[in-house]
C-alpha cells in the first residue's frame, strides 16, 4: 500500500458488541462492513464471521483464509501465489515482490483492494512483467481480477497461472463443474454439473484432478465442517481463447501435497508443452467463495409445499396439521400442469391464476400465518413460458442457447412444458426482479423460493458485453464466435438483490441440485438440493460418512434432502426411516417433511431452540459407541450438552456408550449428572460409568435416543 493512501477503519455498530452476541443477534444472511486493519507486512479484511490477511511482503497476496466458527486456524498451508513460466523453464512469481503497489477504496459495503507487483524469479530476476489485481470484498465472497502486463513486446511462455496454493488437509473432499462448453460434447439438458472426489492428503492412492481446461467452478470441502470455493466470471473466453485462440491448452489441477501437507490447488488458462506468445495484457476475471459459518446449530428445517390442486388448495384442518407436525415454512410451488387442467402458475406470468383463486393463494398464506408457518412462492430463475408477453417480444434475444444450433432449449412436462430456458445475462435479469417485485408487493408473502439457482453455460452473440456485475465479455469478432459465457456474474448480483429486497429477517430458499454454491448460499436462509443425479436408493442406505458433500456441505445452512429425488418408490418402509434418521444425525432433513421425518423429529423438542448450541457429528470424537452402526451426534453449550444416540440398522441394538465431555464442541469439564430421555421421561445415568468404562444403552431400530448431561 502506498504510503500516500489512509486506510479507514471502520466497522458496523452491531459488530462493537461481543462477537458472540453480534453472531446471536445478526443473521449470517445480512451484509455488513468489513473491518480493515493493516499490521507490518500485512493487511487484513475481516468480518464477524471470516478472515482474509494479504501479506503485503509477498505480493499482497492472500496468505489466510480463517473463518471465526471453523476448524482449522488457516485453510491456506502455502499462500496464494500467481506466476508465469517462460520457453527456457524460468519461473516468475508474485510472491517474490517484497514492496508491491497496494491501495484501498470503499464501494458501499464491500472494500476493493488493488495491488500491482512485478514477477520476479526466486533469486530477484525481473521478468518485465507487471501483475495488477484487484480484490473486491462482497458478503460471502471476493471477485478477483487479475492483470498480465507484457507491453508491447512478445514473451514466449509455456504457463500462466492465476492461483496456485496448497490448502489445509482438512479440505479432503472437493468437487468441480467441468469447463467444457455444451457445444464440446454435452448434452443441453445437463448444464456441467459437480464432478465429486477425494483428495486426501498424504493418501499416495487418490487419484489427482488434471485437466485441459480451466474447471468453472472449484470447491474444496471439509463436509458439514467448512470449506472454499473458486470459480470463473461470465467471460468464458478469458480461459479458452485468450491464450493461444482454442479451448484445450491451459489445465486445472488438485494434488496431494506432501511438503508441506496439504492439498494442491493449481488453475493455468495458460499451459502448454511448447510454447505461446504474450503481448498486451491478459484478463482472468474470478471469484473466491466461503461459507458463512454462524457459530451454532441450524434449526430442524420440516418444510413442504403447496398449489391449486385443481381448485381445491390447502384446508385450513391441513395448515393446523402441518403447524403441529412442527413444519414452520411452506412454499407455493405449481409451475407445471400436473393435473392437465391448465391451472398452474406459468412461469413469468401474473396473476398467475384467476380471480376466486387468487382470492384462495392469499388465503392460503393468511392461514399459515395465523399457526405460525411463514410463506414463500415458486420462481424459476432460468425459466420463461411461452404463453408470456415478455417470451413472445424477447424470448430469442434473452434466451439461453445451449450449443451452436442457435436454438433454445424447452423445459417439458407430461402436459406441456414448464418454460424455457433464459440466460441472466439479458434483460431477463431486470424482467425477472420485476416479476417478483410484483408479487411480493401483492400479497404477504414472506419470502422467496428459486428453482434453477445455477450459473448456465450460454451461447448466444446477444448477450456478450453485457453484465451487471462488472465484468465485461469480449466483443469484436469472438462476439460471433462460439466463445460462450455464463450467467454468475448476473446470479450474484440477483442474490444480492434478493436479500436487499426480503430484507434481513425475510426467508429465501434455494433449491441447486449438483450445483452448490457458498456465494450464493450464503444470501439464503434454507438450502434444497439432491433431487437427482445419483442413483436412488432401494435396498439400504450408504452409513453417514459415505454420503455425497451435497449432502450437508459446509453445514452453513439449514439444508432439505430432497427425498423422492434420493429414494426409490419401490424402497421398504424402514429404508426411509434410516434416511430420515441418518439426516438427522447429521443436522440435514428430508424434504419435503416425510411423515418418518415428522415422527423422529420430535425426539429434538426437549432441546428447545436448536441454535443455542453448537452442532457437532460422529466425528468429533466425544461420544463413542461399540458398534458402528449406532452414529452419535452432539448438541452443546456452556454448561449442557444434548448427546443424540441413532440407531442406523433395522434391528434394536444394546450399545455401549462413552461420553468424554470435554470434547463437545463447548467443552464440558465437570458434569454433574446424566440423564437418558424418553417419552417425557428422564431416567438418571450413572456419570462416572458413562464417561469412563461406558453404559450400555438400547436404541430402537431405525430410531434413536436422547441423553441430557449437565454440570
Amino acid at each position: 500500500m502506498s504510503p500516500r493512501t489512509p486506510i479507514s477503519y471502520f466497522w458496523a455498530a452491531a459488530c462493537l458488541l461481543s462477537l458472540a452476541g453480534t453472531v446471536r443477534a445478526q443473521s449470517g444472511t445480512w451484509p455488513v462492513d468489513y473491518r480493515v486493519e493493516r499490521q507490518p507486512g500485512t493487511l487484513t479484511l475481516s468480518t464477524p464471521y471470516y478472515t482474509f490477511r494479504h501479506d503485503l511482503k509477498r505480493g499482497a497476496e492472500i496468505s489466510m483464509v480463517a473463518y471465526t466458527h471453523g476448524s482449522s486456524k488457516n485453510l491456506l498451508v502455502k499462500p496464494v501465489d500467481a506466476y508465469v513460466g517462460t520457453a527456457e523453464g524460468e519461473t516468475f512469481h508474485s510472491q517474490y515482490d517484497a514492496s508491491p503497489e497496494v491501495a484501498l477504496d470503499s464501494l458501499g459495503k464491500a472494500r476493493v483492494v488493488r495491488v500491482t507487483c512485478r514477477l520476479l524469479s526466486a533469486k530477484g530476476k525481473d521478468s518485465g512483467i507487471l501483475l495488477r489485481t484487484r480484490y473486491e470484498y462482497r458478503w460471502g465472497y471476493v471477485k478477483v481480477k487479475r492483470e498480465f502486463v507484457f507491453g508491447e513486446r512478445s514473451v514466449a511462455l509455456r504457463r500462466v497461472s492465476v492461483l496456485s496454493a496448497v490448502f489445509d488437509p482438512s479440505l479432503e473432499q472437493y468437487g468441480y463443474r467441468q469447463g467444457i462448453a455444451d457445444q464440446e460434447g454435452v448434452s443441453p439438458v445437463s448444464f456441467g454439473v459437480m464432478q465429486w472426489r477425494k483428495q486426501r492428503a498424504g493418501a499416495f492412492f487418490d487419484p489427482p484432478l488434471q485437466t485441459r481446461f480451466v474447471p468453472r467452478y472449484l470447491v474444496l470441502t471439509n463436509p458439514g465442517i467448512e470449506g472454499i470455493e473458486w470459480f470463473v466470471s461470465d467471460d468464458l473466453s478469458q480461459w479458452d481463447y485468450q491464450a493461444v485462440g482454442k479451448p484445450g491448452a491451459g489445465s486445472g489441477g488438485v494434488s496431494a501435497s506432501i511438503t508441506p501437507l496439504g492439498v494442491n490447488v493449481s488453475i493455468n488458462p495458460l499451459d502448454v508443452s511448447g510454447q505461446a506468445p504474450a503481448r498486451g495484457t491478459w484478463t482472468f476475471d474470478s471469484y473466491l467463495g466461503v461459507p458463512i459459518l454462524e457459530g451454532h446449530a441450524n434449526p430442524t428445517w420440516l418444510h413442504t409445499s403447496f398449489g391449486a390442486r385443481g381448485g381445491k388448495w390447502v384446508s385450513e384442518e391441513q395448515v393446523k396439521k402441518w403447524a403441529e407436525s412442527g413444519i414452520r415454512t411452506v412454499h407455493c410451488h405449481n409451475d407445471g400442469d400436473a393435473l392437465g387442467d391448465g391451472l398452474f402458475w406459468r412461469d413469468g406470468s401474473y396473476p398467475p391464476y384467476p380471480p376466486e383463486d387468487m382470492k384462495k393463494y392469499d388465503q392460503t398464506i393468511e392461514r399459515c400465518h395465523a399457526n405460525g408457518i411463514r410463506v414463500a412462492t415458486y420462481f424459476s430463475n432460468k425459466e420463461l413460458h411461452p404463453s408470456t408477453e415478455d417470451y413472445k417480444k424477447h424470448g430469442e434475444e434473452w434466451g439461453r442457447k445451449p450449443d451452436d444450433t442457435g436454438k433454445l432449449h424447452h423445459d417439458l412436462t407430461r402436459h406441456g412444458e414448464y418454460g424455457a430456458q433464459m440466460c441472466l445475462k439479458s434483460g431477463w435479469l431486470a424482467t425477472l426482479k420485476r416479476n417478483i417485485d410484483t408479487v411480493l408487493k401483492n400479497h404477504k408473502l414472506d419470502g422467496v423460493y428459486y428453482d434453477w439457482n445455477v450459473a448456465l453455460y450460454c451461447n448466444n452473440p446477444l448477450h456478450v458485453g453485457k453484465s451487471s456485475n462488472g465484468v465485461s465479455g469480449r466483443t469484436g469478432t469472438l462476439a460471433l464466435s462460439p466463445t460462450g459465457h455464463w450467467d454468475m456474474d448476473e446470479l450474484l448480483e440477483f442474490m444480492e438483490w434478493t436479500r436487499e429486497r426480503v430484507g434481513p429477517k425475510g426467508l429465501v430458499i434455494i433449491h441447486n441440485t449438483m450445483a452448490p454454491m457458498f456465494a450464493t448460499e450464503n444470501f439464503a436462509d434454507r438450502v434444497v438440493g439432491m433431487e437427482w443425479g445419483y442413483g436412488k436408493l432401494s435396498r439400504s442406505v450408504p452409513p453417514v460418512w459415505e454420503m455425497p458433500v451435497e449432502w450437508s456441505f459446509a453445514g452453513a445452512r439449514s439444508r432439505g434432502v430432497i427425498g423422492y429425488g434420493s429414494i426409490d418408490q419401490s424402497a421398504p418402509e424402514g429404508l426411509r426411516e434410516v434416511f430420515a434418521l441418518e439426516a438427522m444425525l447429521t443436522g440435514v432433513a428430508p424434504w419435503p417433511a416425510s411423515e418418518e421425518a415428522i415422527a423422529l423429529y420430535k425426539i429434538l423438542t426437549p432441546i428447545g431452540d436448536l441454535t443455542r448450541y453448537q452442532f457437532q457429528d460422529w466425528r468429533g470424537g466425544a461420544v463413542k459407541t461399540d458398534d458402528r452402526d449406532c452414529v452419535p451426534a452432539v448438541y452443546s453449550r456452556e454448561g449442557e450438552a444434548w448427546i443424540l444416540l441413532g440407531n442406523t440398522s433395522l434391528e434394536a441394538r444394546q450399545v455401549r456408550v462413552r461420553i468424554t465431555p470435554q470434547s463437545f464442541a463447548v467443552p464440558l469439564q465437570s458434569p454433574g449428572s446424566a440423564q437418558r430421555i424418553e417419552g417425557g421421561v428422564r431416567t438418571a445415568l450413572d456419570v462416572q460409568r458413562i464417561t469412563g468404562e461406558g453404559e450400555t444403552i438400547r436404541i430402537p431400530a431405525a430410531g434413536a435416543v436422547l441423553l441430557r448431561m449437565a454440570r
